[in-house]
């Protein structure tokens, strides 16, 4: 990735230039810093660029990563209203009512440019977003599971209405949806004559997809589309497109530190496993002996996320409320080769119970 996106950097370009400077207040930093970088030579942003803040002689490299953690910070905050924090508490997703600010979609290009230099810099950000902000960043198109990282109720909803005949439940559905607006709930059709378009059985596919595209796209279209502008002038989508949605995520964010104790400490076990199966001990002791990134790989897996919520594994997030890592097991009578398999909306490992921990 790299190689590629720096293809045409000159030597020069890996020099810190003492006349290439951005210079912003730590008091109103966002402000401060937007009118800098919105105003900034794309070019100029993609070389070794120095940070100074106000009445302070520092700006070095460690400046400018309190720079780049300060502003994408700063974006995050409800008083921006830019972004929302999503039903698990940690990620977020632009905010649907951002349009309560005048000036939204030059904030939302401004912080595209943000991201995208953090990434050209190398430079990680403690910023995570759902799922769905990934896949539009990516060019990916969204489904009914992304809904989860947002609502994870309302996930179960529509997945329990493709699961389930309802034709005689008297659900009253039409293709609309009623959503607050800062207060006032307003309602609004998923396609013309929605408010007076009932959902049946042969029409509930459509309605959960219009749903879907609602929640998570055209809902916030204009908001994503000013971020993609201000991102890949930095980042080209041709690059970024070479990731999945897990990967631009550590690609952004980097490795989280995982505690394996905490972790073992907050699992509970199905099907006949309990933490005195030799086959739990096993697992255990190979978790351990991973690397940081090997941990990341199989929380991902077995929960849809790389990241441990604030408060550790006691506090992970799963359908309904906060849902404890579970490993349930799987008889190998019927197929001796199974290989492990998930339900991330449980948080749970479907762990095959294999004869030795060294087939494990």
């Amino acid at each position: 990735f790299y190689e590629n996106l720096y293809r045409t950097r000159t030597p020069a370009n890996d020099v810190m230039q003492v006349d290439n400077v951005i210079r912003v207040s730590r008091s109103g930093i966002f402000q401060s810093c937007c009118q800098v970088l919105m105003n900034m030579d794309t070019e100029l942003l993609k070389q070794n660029f120095a940070v100074n803040f106000d009445g302070e002689e520092g700006m070095g490299a460690g400046v400018r990563r309190e720079f780049f953690e300060m502003i994408s910070a700063e974006m995050l905050n409800p008083d921006c209203a830019l972004f929302t924090q999503s039903a698990d508490g940690s990620t977020f997703q632009p905010n649907p009512n951002s349009p309560i600010n005048p000036d939204h979609l030059s904030y939302f290009n401004f912080a595209g440019r943000v991201i995208g230099a953090a990434i050209y810099h190398q430079q990680l950000l403690n910023v995570y977003f759902t799922r769905s902000f990934y896949k539009h960043i990516l060019g990916v198109s969204v489904n009914y599971n992304d809904v989860a990282s947002i609502d994870p109720e309302y996930a179960r909803n529509l997945q329990w209405i493709l699961d389930n005949d309802i034709s005689d439940l008297g659900l009253e559905l039409t293709f609309s949806l009623e959503t607050d607006v800062f207060g006032s709930m307003q309602v609004i059709e998923l396609k013309p004559g929605g408010a007076m378009t009932p959902v049946l059985e042969e029409n509930k596919h459509e309605y959960v997809q219009l749903v879907t595209e609602k929640r998570l796209t055209s809902g916030i279209q204009d908001q994503i589309t000013a971020f993609l502008d201000g991102f890949t002038k930095l980042i080209p989508q041709r690059l970024v497109a070479l990731f999945d949605e897990f990967e631009l995520e550590l690609l952004m964010s980097g490795l989280p530190d995982i505690d394996v104790q905490d972790w073992k400490k907050h699992t509970l076990y199905a099907g006949g496993y309990d933490e005195e199966t030799e086959m739990i001990k096993w697992f255990w002791e190979v978790v351990s002996s991973f690397d940081r990134k090997e941990c990341i790989l199989l929380l991902q897996f077995s929960t849809g996320s790389s990241r441990v919520p604030h408060g550790g594994f006691a506090n992970l997030s799963g359908s309904h409320d906060t849902q404890n890592f579970c490993i349930a097991r799987v008889d190998l009578s019927s197929n001796p080769n199974s290989l492990p398999t998930a339900s991330t909306c449980f948080n749970m490992l479907k762990l095959p119970q294999y004869p030795s921990k060294e087939v494990l």
